[in-house]
């Protein structure tokens, strides 16, 4: 049986820096054997810096994935470039960058993809998420019975139909972008984990590791506002989710949701 953590959108600089202190306490607690991550807001809340993805990586995350903000960051080529860090396959290949890629735990190797959903993104992109993915697996089950999916998708609807849509072709789909952990964690088809919002590591009192009274204004007053990442009382999120190497079946999911860490 493989273990696997998927943590929820990784919010700030500060989040980052406290996984660098703590993560690897914690996958030792949950005995985890590897751990995938969306870190589409990791550096500021949009986007992810090229430092900041290794820093994550040395802390203990195996694979970054990103989202919507990943061209948002001036060193997006030198981010593209690393191996361990995958942007939605669906997105244009202008830049280069992986959208998919194998890696190997306990001796198995494992399939992780990364796709973009296309409701309520106006300003990027992607192509059809459906097609895209069933070319990467395609692709990815020749070598692997153990593939993963992290959908960044913006409406619970899009992201629901892909987990029916992949019910039995792959080990697990989650459910990035939303910043939202939801209640709906399950099993389908005897083998697709699957949950719509997998959440977000970052402040506890926030609204999506943001501070509350900025993100007030913005909608209160139809005005821009810089955002501002909110650092007090980080809170991690995700799903640990066990699997059969054997067969790439999916027989326990689990909700991650613990405060780790009060910073003053």
């Amino acid at each position: 049986m493989i273990r696997i953590l998927f943590l929820g959108e990784i919010i700030g600089i500060s989040t980052i820096n406290l996984f660098k202190k703590s993560l690897k306490g914690l996958l030792l607690k949950y005995s985890i054997d590897f751990t995938i991550a969306n870190a589409d807001g990791a550096s500021d809340g949009f986007g992810i810096l090229k430092n900041s993805a290794f820093i994550l990586n040395k802390s203990g995350i195996d694979i970054i994935t990103g989202g919507d903000y990943v061209f948002n960051k001036k060193d997006v080529k030198e981010l593209l470039g690393i191996n361990f860090f995958l942007k939605p396959y669906n997105l244009p290949q202008y830049f280069g960058g992986n959208g998919y890629t194998l890696a190997r735990v306990k001796d198995v190797e494992i399939g992780i993809i990364s796709i973009l959903g296309r409701i309520h993104f106006n300003k990027i992109f992607a192509s059809c998420p459906f097609y895209s993915v069933n070319k990467a697996i395609e692709k990815l089950k020749e070598k692997t019975k153990i593939i993963i999916v992290d959908f960044h998708g913006g409406a619970t609807s899009e992201v629901q139909a892909m987990h029916w849509y992949l019910a039995g072709k792959v080990s697990l789909t989650v459910g990035s972008h939303l910043r939202m952990l939801t209640a709906d964690s399950r099993i389908l088809n005897n083998k697709t984990a699957v949950i719509t919002g997998i959440g977000f590591c970052g402040a506890k009192n926030s609204v999506g590791g943001l501070e509350p009274e900025i993100e007030i204004n913005k909608f209160r007053s139809g005005q821009h506002y810089y955002s501002k990442v909110a650092v007090q009382e980080i809170k991690v999120q995700g799903v640990i989710v066990d699997i059969d190497e054997s067969n790439g079946e999916a027989k326990k999911i689990e909700v991650l949701d613990k405060c780790i860490i009060n910073e003053s």
